[in-house]
């Protein structure tokens, strides 16, 4: 099969590689839709920790085409998006944490590639109301919304996102489907702020126009946000978000910052304040079910570029500049 390898730095190598192997209890996908996520931008920045040669990219749908010996055979034909982690459903991990945290694990994402051997629980029906090639934001959205079911939300709550990229954008639509009363988005591109109103956020901030403390101040008449959602991975900004949030206000971090980044905050501030900081990485124990909550939002146009796989490094530089909302590689053509 073709594939994009990385090498190292912003080199990658397209052409054969082998076919995946599919075991009993696996299923062979025909990749349809590799989403282009801000780790693998930060995997060649060398922000992200990772060794080459690797075939990068996790946010995939596409067409179960051949299933192992064990695995019923009706699934064959079937539309699917792939999590990239298994669970035993035993472990320490999946009892006291998160199932996608799983200490017995044994996927690997490799979905820069025409076909991927995944287990069978790994591969998740897309609903019938959704749309397989949107299917494939499942990863991004399901880390976003297993940090946003993580939080109180108070009776009308104010809720800010700092940051309108694909995290962000998702961020904020769960804030509001999970009660957020008002959802605002801070963000400097135009078509990602008018995109936000398509999934239901009320408010939109230029920080080009006004900074964030004043537009915060007026609409809160300056009692502070209830909810502070950091989605860029800049400590700065998380630092804001925890200047921004009312007495027991919360943050909650969804960008990844880069590895040994301190976080600039006034502790004593923050604790006089009783402000509760909620951090949260990966996919938690909703994957299987953001499917669902995904049929439920406008997510037309949400895709904004399509590339063929020997096109992933421009599609890692296009994404890492902001172009557009989201970006997607298509190995398949």
């Amino acid at each position: 099969m073709k594939a994009c390898t990385w090498l190292g730095g912003g080199d990658f190598e397209y052409g054969d590689v082998p076919d995946p192997v599919m075991g009993p209890d696996d299923v062979m996908v025909h990749i349809g839709t590799v989403g282009v996520c801000g780790t693998d931008v930060h995997i060649t920045q060398g922000l992200f920790p990772s060794t080459p040669p690797l075939i990068l990219g996790h946010e995939a749908s596409g067409e179960i085409i051949d299933v192992g010996q064990n695995v019923n055979r009706d699934r064959i034909g079937e539309s699917v998006v792939l999590n990239h982690s298994t669970s035993c459903g035993e472990c320490e991990n999946c009892l006291n944490w998160s199932i996608s945290r799983c200490e017995r694990n044994t996927q690997v994402h490799h979905f820069f590639a025409e076909l991927a051997s995944v287990p069978n629980a790994s591969a998740v029906p897309v609903p019938a109301d959704l749309d397989i090639e949107i299917a494939s934001i499942t990863e991004p959205a399901s880390c976003c919304l297993s940090g946003v079911s993580r939080l109180r939300i108070d009776d009308g709550a104010v809720g800010l996102v700092i940051g309108g990229g694909m995290m962000g954008l998702m961020t904020a639509a769960f804030l509001k489907s999970h009660g957020v009363e008002t959802v605002v988005m801070s963000e400097p591109v135009a078509y990602r702020r008018e995109f936000a109103k398509q999934l239901g956020v009320d408010v939109l901030h230029d920080p080009a126009e006004s900074s964030i403390d004043d537009f915060v101040a007026d609409l809160t008449n300056g009692r502070g946000l209830h909810i502070a959602a950091e989605a860029v991975g800049r400590a700065d900004l998380v630092a804001k978000c925890v200047q921004l949030v009312r007495p027991r206000g919360q943050v909650l971090m969804i960008g990844v910052a880069p590895e040994g980044a301190p976080l600039p905050v006034d502790l004593y501030n923050m604790q006089y304040r009783e402000v509760v900081l909620t951090s949260a990485f990966g996919r938690g124990n909703v994957f299987a079910r953001t499917p669902g909550e995904l049929a439920k939002l406008n997510l037309d146009g949400v895709i904004t570029g399509r590339y063929e796989l020997k096109d992933v490094p421009q599609a890692i530089i296009d994404s890492g500049e902001g172009k557009g909302v989201k970006l997607v590689i298509k190995p398949n053509g």
